[in-house]
């Protein structure tokens, strides 16, 4: 009879011991208060816990990030902050088709950007229609990519600039003459005369002033 009741015994506290380990851990945010509890259930992602609206969203939106799972923003009903939250994970995950479900043309445009930069994809700029932000798109990748042919998508000035950069990183000075002004053509020339140190390139500069200081940098 003994035995039995030691075992019973035994038997009980090892469920106590039990049910005390499987008791629920202790929210740690609970016993703050105002911002501060806020923030606490934002840092540790309990977002259903955030009594703040846009707090809780865009709480969900650092939560949807790290799980990297888009559905999660279906739970965001602000279209703004869906919009970014669906960018973030489309980045995040590295895919450019996710950006053109976002109903938000704003986060649209800039999710395409951050991609097609990401991936040096001239294509993915196609998908932006702010103006300025595609060609900014574009002139980032010929930049990136020393592809002198995506220079052309920009206003004359620009595409000079672009132009410009590229010849000095690649020392092509083939590409000199594409620039539209004669004068730039030339300083083109001799920027790489003087980066490649080949003096030959001085004799292909046509302003006299230019060639002169072109030889002149050889003979110093």
């Amino acid at each position: 009879m003994k035995i039995v009741i030691s075992i019973l015994v035994i038997m009980s506290l090892l469920l106590v011991g039990c049910a005390v380990e499987s008791e629920p851990a202790k929210d740690m945010c609970s016993n703050l208060e105002g911002p501060q509890k806020e923030d606490c259930y934002f840092e540790n992602m309990k977002c259903s816990k955030i009594s703040g609206d846009q707090l809780r969203e865009l709480c969900v939106v650092e939560l949807a990030e790290a799980k990297k799972d888009i559905t999660v923003c279906d739970l965001i009903k602000d279209d703004e902050i869906k919009g970014n939250c669906m960018k973030k994970v489309a980045v995040m995950t590295n895919n450019q088709e996710l950006c053109n479900t976002i109903e938000n043309q704003y986060w649209v445009n800039n999710c395409n950007f951050d991609l097609a930069i990401n991936n040096n994809e001239n294509d993915f700029c196609s998908f932006i229609s702010q103006g300025e932000q595609q060609l900014e798109c574009r002139k980032e990748i010929a930049l990136a990519t020393n592809n002198p042919l995506l220079c052309e998508y920009l206003s004359f000035i620009e595409k000079d600039k672009c132009i410009f950069t590229i010849a000095k990183k690649t020392l092509n000075v083939e590409l000199c003459p594409s620039l539209k002004e004669p004068i730039n053509q030339d300083s083109c020339k001799l920027n790489i005369a003087k980066l490649s140190e080949d003096k030959t390139i001085c004799k292909d500069i046509n302003f006299d002033l230019i060639q002169e200081h072109c030889l002149a940098y050889f003979e110093t």
